[in-house]
């Protein structure tokens, strides 16, 4: 099941949505289904140091999930789909 999503939501575009505490937060338009993906860059001074980030500019799950934090809430802010370690676990 956890593969459908990500194939599903792969080349959905993501925005910059703001920065916090080392975080480069990335999120999409609601799905008509209510499902809404979140991607997490950076989470240390060492990565946000290196990182260019062009809001005008998307990123997608398929770009960049596997070296970051990237999950997928449901239209009742459930969390359907992750992949990746939150950084604060890291």
């Amino acid at each position: 099941m956890t593969e459908d999503y990500f194939e599903k939501y792969e080349d959905v575009p993501l925005y910059f949505s703001h920065y916090y505490n080392f975080l480069f937060i990335y999120k999409s338009q609601k799905m008509e289904n209510g499902d809404q993906i979140f991607l997490q860059l950076g989470g240390n001074m060492e990565k946000v140091s290196a990182m260019v980030v062009d809001v005008n500019d998307p990123l997608t799950l398929d770009e960049k999930a596997d070296d970051e934090y990237a999950y997928i809430k449901d239209k009742n802010n459930q969390v359907v789909w992750k992949q990746g370690v939150p950084p604060e676990d890291e």
